[in-house]
């Protein structure tokens, strides 16, 4: 681990790198909506949905490499309908190790970067609602909490809410 990463869009040729990465980092806190493990997708069809997101002008997914490996995932996916083509729906995450580093700000700043370049307007997310650090993060960032969705995680036998946040760009 060192202090030099890269930030890129994502490509088909990162599909196994990505589910590796998917499968690491749910098993690192209780905040995604998978756990270690749990990501099931074969590598073709990341392969097809990295193409269709490249291919896409209101989608992207951004990644974070230390030395070839994934250390952060940022997604932006818009919506294809026309009256809510300017939304979008944001997921982000950042291995363990790599936590308070300033990464996530970083691909934050990068998203909305991307964000403006596609006319997007609106990116709206959902966080768990005990992952202070997100919530912080998301605040510092200019996102406003909106809504709260009950129940909406299940983790260790437990249901938890969800705040529905957004950021007007």
């Amino acid at each position: 681990m060192n202090n030099t990463y890269l930030i890129r869009e994502a490509l088909p040729e990162d599909a196994e790198k990505m589910i590796l990465y998917l499968n690491q980092v749910g098993g690192e806190s209780d905040n995604l909506l998978h756990g270690e493990n749990e990501f099931h997708v074969p590598v073709e069809g990341v392969k097809r949905k990295l193409a269709m997101s490249n291919d896409s002008d209101n989608n992207i997914i951004l990644i974070a490499l230390d030395n070839d490996e994934i250390i952060a995932r940022a997604e932006l996916v818009g919506y294809y309908q026309a009256r809510i083509h300017h939304r979008a729906i944001l997921s982000i995450s950042v291995k363990k190790d790599y936590w308070n580093q300033g990464i996530g700000t970083e691909m934050l700043n990068r998203i909305f970067v991307e964000a403006k370049n596609m006319n997007i307007r609106v990116i709206e997310l959902e966080v768990i609602s005990d992952n202070l650090r997100g919530i912080n993060l998301y605040h510092k960032m200019g996102f406003e909490d909106i809504g709260i969705y009950k129940d909406y995680f299940y983790v260790n036998d437990t249901y938890k809410d969800a705040i529905v946040m957004q950021k007007i760009l």
